[in-house]
């Protein structure tokens, strides 16, 4: 009778060499095996994850150029329709055909001058709805342009409904009212009506090219695995880097059932192409959805790559394991716990931890691999705080570039007219008073500027803004002159005026007052604006502080902005505090260190 195999017998049976070798191969091999499976799918997954923020990031920055580009079309088609009213009502046109001439040519030159203000319209046409006469921007093109009465096109515009309405036309490529009869265009149409009668005086289009749309996003493409396109609601492609697929429907049916179904999404997908990462972004405004696809064998590309590199270097160790098995020995196994001591003061938490092996044998090679990998990991932790302070001072830079511009067009309204009413030393002081905000605001490119320069930066806007709205408050400014040598980021205090004017002064409904004072507190100067305006809930200011804008905070953005702005730049006890009644005014602090060592090591 043959006796059971002892699989421990057997083992006990065996040299130690040989012990080790069975001991080490699963050790190798396994631990290798679930390493590459596992780091593997963790990596596709952060990498999947990573490549859908940059793509949803990505596809709004191109969303908001395109959104600029619409907005242009608006502010264009307002401006058009007030010189296009003043021109008809000055001169309706008559019999006379010189008097006719003349008046095609007013309203041409109207048209094709202000569209210079706007580059991307690419043409304009008024359609006078009296005499059916045709006004382009752009050198005739015969009796082309007559085929808009017979098509369709105005009767999509009801003009007993549509004053002052902006109606969009869906992207179509058409051989009237264009100026090249091969690019498709999407069509602003406005009616244009008597400012005193109301009687339709004729229809505005305003036409921009598709190449407009999508120069928005071929430059993000180039270099780069994937590919932008717009489709509509119903899953016609109305812009693409490739002409031959404009306004046609899209090919794979899945890919157009799910941007139909799901809107605004980001996920892997299965096309007729294979797997690809899809992100859909939705432009509500139109009814757009801006697709970008990435195919997934571009993105895992690398990582496969990384796994046969994995298996390489898990052949090649398990390879010194079988020669290094018979040299068990106590020089082997003292490096081996000192190594495995480091490894678990990692793994509690002190990445400061490192191993002092420098033997030139394999656990030698494992100590410096080892120490590379605890250096990497803490300079990729370094790194990912740096991208991410970098990526909130980018996003408040584009605040600050979000609120000039209306500011300055505002300002420059009000210097015309000022000039137009001949008042021309308030034009000349609304002017330097401008000149002097900017000059403050830009700075040269710097951050901080002194407590001084931000009062004289706030003063000069409260002195436009009270030009513009004498009738509605006055400001005071009380700064101790020992406070004004003291540093502060710059535009800290313009958005607390700002909000101050126009959401607790001038919804009041009576004249009120802004004070600027400021003190010293501690280690710390406080800056105070206080108005007597409307005034808010204690609910409502701790929200601005907590999230800055959204549904319930719809307009204090700017006020948020400040407050987490001085919290990077000095750290948790500074910023912004908010102390308010309802019906009784507002009061806004801005706290910042005086001591300059006490601001963060990054600043």
């Amino acid at each position: 009778m043959n006796r059971l195999w002892n699989p421990i017998g057997w083992f006990e049976r065996l040299w130690i060499r040989n012990k080790i070798i069975v001991i080490y191969i699963p050790l190798i091999i396994v631990p290798l095996l679930v390493l590459g499976v596992v780091s593997n799918r963790m990596f596709t997954d952060s990498l999947i994850e990573k490549t859908k923020r940059n793509s949803i990031d990505e596809s709004n920055l191109i969303l908001s150029q395109v959104n600029s580009i619409i907005q242009n079309m608006e502010s264009c088609a307002n401006i058009l329709t007030t010189d296009l009213n003043r021109i008809m009502s000055r001169n309706p046109g008559g019999a006379d055909p010189y008097e006719t001439l003349q008046f095609r040519g007013q309203i041409e030159s109207q048209l094709a001058t202000d569209l210079t203000i706007f580059p991307d319209v690419d043409s304009a046409i008024f359609i006078d709805s009296r005499n059916l006469n045709i006004f382009t921007s752009y050198p005739t093109r015969g009796d082309k342009d007559r085929a808009v009465f017979g098509s369709g096109m105005l009767e999509q515009i009801p003009p007993d409904e549509s004053f002052g309405v902006n109606h969009w036309l869906p992207m179509q490529r058409r051989d009237y009212l264009v100026t090249d009869p091969q690019t498709p265009v999407v069509t602003l149409a406005k009616v244009v009506a008597d400012l005193n009668t109301g009687t339709p005086l004729g229809t505005l289009l305003l036409n921009v090219k598709e190449r407009s749309i999508s120069a928005a996003y071929l430059n993000m493409s180039k270099g780069s695995s994937s590919h932008y396109f717009v489709v509509d609601q119903q899953g016609m492609v109305i812009s693409a880097p490739e002409t031959a697929r404009l306004l046609k429907p899209l090919q794979d049916d899945g890919l157009n059932r799910l941007l139909t179904a799901s809107g605004s999404f980001s996920q892997v997908v299965r096309t007729d192409a294979g797997n690809n990462l899809v992100t859909s972004v939705a432009y509500d405004k139109l009814g757009w959805m801006l697709v970008n696809v990435v195919p997934m064998y571009m993105l895992t590309g690398d990582i496969q790559k990384n796994s046969w590199m994995t298996a390489l270097i898990g052949a090649v160790c398990l390879l010194f394991g079988l020669v290094g098995a018979g040299m068990l020995s106590r020089i082997i196994a003292r490096p081996l716990l000192q190594l495995t001591k480091a490894m678990r003061k990692v793994k509690d938490g002190h990445l400061d931890s490192r191993s002092d092996i420098q033997t030139p044998d394999e656990i030698g090679l494992l100590s410096s691999v080892f120490n590379t990998m605890i250096a990497q990991i803490q300079g990729l932790l370094q790194r990912v705080e740096t991208e991410q302070r970098m990526k909130k001072e980018y996003e408040l830079a584009l605040i600050h570039a979000q609120i000039k511009p209306h500011f300055l067009y505002n300002t420059l309204d009000l210097i015309y007219v000022l000039n137009d009413l001949n008042r021309i030393q308030e034009a000349r002081d609304t002017t330097k008073a401008l000149a002097d905000y900017y000059r403050i605001a830009l700075s040269k490119g710097k951050e901080i500027i002194t407590v001084g320069e931000e009062i004289k930066n706030a003063a000069d806007y409260l002195a436009i803004q009270h030009m513009r709205y004498s009738d509605v408050f006055d400001f005071s400014i009380q700064v101790p002159r020992e406070l004004l040598h003291e540093e502060i980021p710059k535009l800290s205090l313009q958005p607390i005026v700002e909000n101050a004017i126009y959401h607790g002064l001038k919804t009041k409904g009576s004249f009120g007052h802004i004070i600027i004072d400021g003190f010293r507190e501690g280690a710390a100067i406080v800056l105070r604006v206080k108005d007597d305006g409307i005034g808010i809930s204690e609910e409502k200011a701790g929200a601005i502080l907590r999230l800055g804008s959204g549904p319930h905070v719809p307009s204090s953005f700017g006020l948020f902005s400040v407050h987490e702005r001085i919290r990077l730049y000095f750290g948790e006890p500074f910023g912004v505090t908010i102390q308010s009644e309802p019906g009784k005014g507002t009061e806004v602090r801005i706290t910042v260190p005086i001591d300059d060592s006490r601001r963060k090591a990054y600043v």
